[in-house]
Protein backbone atom coordinates (compact mmCIF):
# COMPACT_ATOMS: atom_id res chain seq x y z
CA UNK A 1 0.00 0.00 0.00
CA UNK A 2 0.85 3.72 0.26
CA UNK A 3 2.91 3.10 4.08
CA UNK A 4 5.31 0.83 2.28
CA UNK A 5 5.77 2.44 -0.80
CA UNK A 6 7.34 5.14 1.52
CA UNK A 7 9.28 3.04 3.70
CA UNK A 8 10.70 1.41 0.29
CA UNK A 9 11.26 5.49 -1.04
CA UNK A 10 13.08 6.64 2.07
CA UNK A 11 15.06 3.52 2.37
CA UNK A 12 16.78 3.90 -1.32
CA UNK A 13 16.95 8.26 -0.79
CA UNK A 14 19.09 7.05 2.49
CA UNK A 15 20.96 4.41 0.70
CA UNK A 16 21.22 6.81 -2.23
CA UNK A 17 22.90 9.61 0.03
CA UNK A 18 25.11 7.08 1.47
CA UNK A 19 26.74 6.02 -1.93
CA UNK A 20 26.93 9.73 -3.41
CA UNK A 21 28.36 11.09 0.36
CA UNK A 22 31.00 7.69 -0.27
CA UNK A 23 31.60 8.67 -3.59
CA UNK A 24 32.29 12.36 -3.52
CA UNK A 25 34.53 12.52 0.07
CA UNK A 26 37.11 14.71 -0.13
CA UNK A 27 39.55 12.38 1.87
CA UNK A 28 39.24 9.16 -0.55
CA UNK A 29 39.77 11.32 -3.29
CA UNK A 30 43.24 12.68 -2.19
CA UNK A 31 44.11 9.34 -0.98
CA UNK A 32 43.52 7.97 -4.21
CA UNK A 33 45.17 10.75 -6.61
CA UNK A 34 48.49 10.17 -4.57
CA UNK A 35 47.98 6.02 -5.27
CA UNK A 36 47.73 5.30 -8.86
CA UNK A 37 46.64 2.40 -8.54
CA UNK A 38 43.62 2.87 -6.97
CA UNK A 39 42.49 4.98 -10.34
CA UNK A 40 40.27 1.94 -11.17
CA UNK A 41 38.43 1.76 -7.81
CA UNK A 42 37.36 5.86 -7.88
CA UNK A 43 36.45 5.06 -11.67
CA UNK A 44 34.19 2.19 -10.30
CA UNK A 45 33.05 4.21 -7.38
CA UNK A 46 32.12 7.32 -10.11
CA UNK A 47 30.25 4.61 -12.16
CA UNK A 48 28.30 3.14 -9.38
CA UNK A 49 27.09 6.66 -8.09
CA UNK A 50 26.06 7.65 -11.56
CA UNK A 51 24.25 4.52 -12.05
CA UNK A 52 22.25 5.16 -8.49
CA UNK A 53 21.39 8.87 -9.74
CA UNK A 54 19.66 6.85 -12.68
CA UNK A 55 18.00 4.43 -10.40
CA UNK A 56 17.13 7.67 -7.94
CA UNK A 57 15.35 9.85 -10.65
CA UNK A 58 13.81 6.28 -12.41
CA UNK A 59 12.17 5.19 -8.94
CA UNK A 60 11.07 9.15 -8.72
CA UNK A 61 9.28 9.02 -11.82
CA UNK A 62 7.75 5.61 -10.97
CA UNK A 63 6.53 6.97 -7.43
CA UNK A 64 5.25 10.12 -9.45
CA UNK A 65 3.29 7.61 -12.09
CA UNK A 66 1.77 5.82 -9.15
CA UNK A 67 0.63 8.72 -7.32
CA UNK A 68 -1.53 9.82 -10.91
CA UNK A 69 -2.67 6.36 -11.15
CA UNK A 70 -3.90 6.57 -7.76
CA UNK A 71 -5.93 10.29 -8.63
CA UNK A 72 -7.03 8.32 -11.55
CA UNK A 73 -8.74 5.67 -9.35
CA UNK A 74 -10.34 8.00 -7.03
CA UNK A 75 -11.52 9.99 -9.80
CA UNK A 76 -13.38 6.95 -11.27
CA UNK A 77 -14.82 6.22 -7.83
CA UNK A 78 -15.79 9.74 -7.45
CA UNK A 79 -17.79 9.16 -11.03
CA UNK A 80 -19.21 6.07 -10.49
CA UNK A 81 -20.50 7.54 -7.23
CA UNK A 82 -22.28 10.54 -9.08
CA UNK A 83 -23.45 7.92 -11.91
CA UNK A 84 -24.80 6.15 -9.30
CA UNK A 85 -26.59 9.20 -7.74
CA UNK A 86 -28.12 9.90 -10.86
CA UNK A 87 -29.64 6.75 -11.34
CA UNK A 88 -31.09 6.75 -8.26
CA UNK A 89 -32.84 10.39 -9.30
CA UNK A 90 -33.79 9.16 -12.22
CA UNK A 91 -35.35 6.36 -10.91
CA UNK A 92 -37.16 8.39 -8.35
CA UNK A 93 -38.60 10.22 -11.34
CA UNK A 94 -39.80 7.61 -13.67
CA UNK A 95 -41.35 6.21 -10.31
CA UNK A 96 -43.07 9.75 -9.18
CA UNK A 97 -44.48 10.12 -12.67
CA UNK A 98 -45.89 6.24 -12.93
CA UNK A 99 -47.80 7.68 -9.63
CA UNK A 100 -49.10 10.72 -11.03
CA UNK A 101 -50.39 8.98 -14.46
CA UNK A 102 -52.13 6.23 -12.00
CA UNK A 103 -53.65 8.59 -9.90
CA UNK A 104 -54.61 10.69 -12.94
CA UNK A 105 -56.43 7.63 -14.12
CA UNK A 106 -57.94 6.64 -11.06
CA UNK A 107 -59.21 9.91 -10.94
CA UNK A 108 -60.56 9.74 -14.05
CA UNK A 109 -62.49 6.78 -13.44
CA UNK A 110 -64.26 7.62 -10.52
CA UNK A 111 -65.83 10.57 -12.30
CA UNK A 112 -66.47 8.27 -15.02
CA UNK A 113 -68.58 5.84 -12.25
CA UNK A 114 -70.07 8.73 -10.84
CA UNK A 115 -71.54 9.99 -13.95
CA UNK A 116 -72.78 6.80 -14.65
CA UNK A 117 -74.11 6.82 -10.52
CA UNK A 118 -75.90 10.00 -11.49
CA UNK A 119 -76.89 8.52 -15.20
CA UNK A 120 -78.59 5.48 -13.80
CA UNK A 121 -80.31 7.61 -11.02
CA UNK A 122 -81.70 9.85 -13.63
CA UNK A 123 -82.83 6.99 -15.56
CA UNK A 124 -84.85 5.14 -12.58
CA UNK A 125 -86.15 8.81 -11.62
CA UNK A 126 -87.66 9.44 -14.95
CA UNK A 127 -88.86 5.71 -15.33
CA UNK A 128 -90.12 6.11 -11.19
CA UNK A 129 -91.95 9.17 -13.18
CA UNK A 130 -93.06 7.33 -16.39
CA UNK A 131 -94.58 4.08 -14.96
CA UNK A 132 -96.38 6.65 -12.21
CA UNK A 133 -97.84 8.68 -15.30
CA UNK A 134 -98.81 5.45 -17.11
CA UNK A 135 -100.19 3.82 -14.51
CA UNK A 136 -102.49 6.85 -13.69
CA UNK A 137 -103.42 6.81 -17.76
CA UNK A 138 -103.67 2.76 -17.24
CA UNK A 139 -106.22 3.59 -14.44
CA UNK A 140 -108.13 5.69 -16.05
CA UNK A 141 -108.24 4.36 -19.53
CA UNK A 142 -108.89 0.61 -17.97
CA UNK A 143 -112.38 0.82 -19.31
CA UNK A 144 -111.26 1.75 -22.48
CA UNK A 145 -111.27 -0.48 -25.70
CA UNK A 146 -109.35 -2.84 -26.30
CA UNK A 147 -107.06 -1.33 -28.82
CA UNK A 148 -105.96 1.35 -26.38
CA UNK A 149 -104.76 -1.81 -24.26
CA UNK A 150 -102.95 -3.21 -26.68
CA UNK A 151 -101.47 0.07 -27.77
CA UNK A 152 -100.55 0.53 -24.04
CA UNK A 153 -98.66 -2.98 -23.74
CA UNK A 154 -96.83 -2.17 -26.94
CA UNK A 155 -95.56 1.26 -25.65
CA UNK A 156 -94.58 -0.47 -22.47
CA UNK A 157 -92.31 -3.02 -24.38
CA UNK A 158 -90.33 -1.08 -26.32
CA UNK A 159 -89.51 0.79 -23.02
CA UNK A 160 -88.68 -1.98 -21.39
CA UNK A 161 -86.47 -2.89 -24.71
CA UNK A 162 -84.99 0.47 -24.84
CA UNK A 163 -84.34 0.19 -21.22
CA UNK A 164 -82.57 -2.91 -21.83
CA UNK A 165 -80.61 -2.20 -24.72
CA UNK A 166 -79.55 1.24 -22.80
CA UNK A 167 -78.38 -0.97 -19.80
CA UNK A 168 -76.72 -2.86 -22.12
CA UNK A 169 -75.05 -0.49 -23.91
CA UNK A 170 -73.67 1.43 -20.55
CA UNK A 171 -72.46 -2.28 -19.75
CA UNK A 172 -70.75 -2.12 -23.23
CA UNK A 173 -69.11 1.05 -22.45
CA UNK A 174 -68.04 0.23 -18.81
CA UNK A 175 -66.20 -2.49 -20.05
CA UNK A 176 -64.81 -0.94 -22.92
CA UNK A 177 -63.45 1.92 -20.56
CA UNK A 178 -62.32 -0.97 -18.41
CA UNK A 179 -60.58 -2.55 -21.09
CA UNK A 180 -58.36 0.39 -22.03
CA UNK A 181 -57.14 1.32 -18.42
CA UNK A 182 -55.92 -1.91 -18.13
CA UNK A 183 -54.70 -2.24 -21.43
CA UNK A 184 -53.21 1.35 -20.07
CA UNK A 185 -51.71 -0.05 -16.87
CA UNK A 186 -49.79 -2.82 -19.09
CA UNK A 187 -48.21 -0.79 -21.19
CA UNK A 188 -47.03 1.41 -18.12
CA UNK A 189 -46.12 -1.41 -16.18
CA UNK A 190 -43.86 -3.21 -19.48
CA UNK A 191 -42.51 0.19 -20.15
CA UNK A 192 -41.07 0.67 -16.51
CA UNK A 193 -40.20 -2.62 -16.25
CA UNK A 194 -37.96 -2.28 -19.70
CA UNK A 195 -36.22 1.21 -18.42
CA UNK A 196 -35.43 -0.59 -14.91
CA UNK A 197 -33.80 -3.27 -17.03
CA UNK A 198 -31.96 -1.06 -19.02
CA UNK A 199 -30.76 1.05 -15.84
CA UNK A 200 -29.83 -2.30 -14.04
CA UNK A 201 -27.91 -3.43 -17.06
CA UNK A 202 -26.11 -0.10 -17.79
CA UNK A 203 -24.81 -0.20 -14.31
CA UNK A 204 -23.63 -3.68 -14.07
CA UNK A 205 -21.63 -2.83 -16.54
CA UNK A 206 -19.98 0.31 -15.71
CA UNK A 207 -19.20 -1.87 -11.90
CA UNK A 208 -17.31 -4.77 -14.29
CA UNK A 209 -15.42 -1.51 -16.30
CA UNK A 210 -14.15 -0.66 -13.39
CA UNK A 211 -13.33 -3.86 -11.39
CA UNK A 212 -11.63 -4.73 -14.49
CA UNK A 213 -10.09 -1.22 -14.23
CA UNK A 214 -9.24 -1.41 -10.24
CA UNK A 215 -7.21 -5.18 -10.78
CA UNK A 216 -5.20 -3.85 -13.65
CA UNK A 217 -3.76 -1.25 -11.58
CA UNK A 218 -3.32 -3.53 -9.04
CA UNK A 219 -1.09 -5.55 -11.09
CA UNK A 220 1.04 -2.45 -12.31
CA UNK A 221 1.28 -1.74 -9.21
CA UNK A 222 2.28 -4.97 -7.89
CA UNK A 223 4.96 -5.70 -10.62
CA UNK A 224 6.29 -2.11 -9.99
CA UNK A 225 7.06 -3.08 -6.11
CA UNK A 226 8.59 -5.85 -7.00
CA UNK A 227 10.78 -3.85 -9.42
CA UNK A 228 11.51 -1.90 -7.39
CA UNK A 229 12.45 -4.31 -4.25
CA UNK A 230 14.91 -5.99 -6.85
CA UNK A 231 16.63 -2.34 -7.54
CA UNK A 232 17.23 -1.84 -3.92
CA UNK A 233 18.46 -5.17 -3.74
CA UNK A 234 21.08 -4.60 -6.46
CA UNK A 235 21.76 -1.46 -4.88
CA UNK A 236 22.45 -3.00 -1.56
CA UNK A 237 24.96 -5.52 -3.50
CA UNK A 238 26.68 -2.28 -4.90
CA UNK A 239 26.80 -0.80 -1.63
CA UNK A 240 28.61 -4.02 -0.35
CA UNK A 241 30.76 -3.72 -3.36
CA UNK A 242 32.34 -0.50 -2.31
CA UNK A 243 32.32 -0.86 1.36
CA UNK A 244 34.98 -4.10 -0.01
CA UNK A 245 36.44 -2.00 -2.57
CA UNK A 246 37.31 0.20 0.42
CA UNK A 247 38.54 -2.37 2.88
CA UNK A 248 40.98 -3.43 0.51
CA UNK A 249 41.94 0.46 -0.12
CA UNK A 250 42.72 0.24 3.54
CA UNK A 251 44.90 -3.12 3.35
CA UNK A 252 46.77 -1.21 0.42
CA UNK A 253 47.49 1.78 2.25
CA UNK A 254 48.66 -0.18 5.20
CA UNK A 255 50.98 -2.48 3.75
CA UNK A 256 52.60 0.69 1.66
CA UNK A 257 55.96 1.92 2.12
CA UNK A 258 55.38 5.33 3.38
CA UNK A 259 59.06 7.74 3.20
CA UNK A 260 57.05 11.17 3.58
CA UNK A 261 55.89 11.80 6.76
CA UNK A 262 53.63 14.11 5.59
CA UNK A 263 52.03 10.93 3.51
CA UNK A 264 52.49 9.06 6.81
CA UNK A 265 50.04 11.05 8.67
CA UNK A 266 47.32 11.34 6.16
CA UNK A 267 48.01 7.28 5.72
CA UNK A 268 47.33 7.33 9.74
CA UNK A 269 44.69 9.51 10.06
CA UNK A 270 42.62 7.87 6.51
CA UNK A 271 40.75 5.05 8.76
CA UNK A 272 39.13 7.91 11.56
CA UNK A 273 38.58 10.54 7.95
CA UNK A 274 36.55 7.07 6.55
CA UNK A 275 34.67 5.87 10.20
CA UNK A 276 31.87 8.17 9.89
CA UNK A 277 31.54 7.02 6.03
CA UNK A 278 31.88 3.69 7.21
CA UNK A 279 29.26 3.87 9.28
CA UNK A 280 26.88 5.51 7.51
CA UNK A 281 27.19 3.15 4.98
CA UNK A 282 26.15 0.75 7.88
Amino acid sequence: GKRALKLYHFFFVYSVCVVLLAAMDPQAQEVSGQDGMNGQSLSTAREARKRAELDAQLLANRIALLKQEEEKAWRKIEETRKRAGDVMATRAANEEKFKAKEDFYRGKWEAIRQAQAQNAYARDKGRMAREATQNALMEAKRTGVQASKRQAQEHLMAKKERETNDKLGNQDRANYIKRQKDEAKRRMEAERSGKLEMFRADYEARIGQEEMLRARTEALVSAMEKEEMELIQRLQNTQMMQRSAYDELEQALGTTAQPVSRTRGAVDDEPKRDEPVANAAA
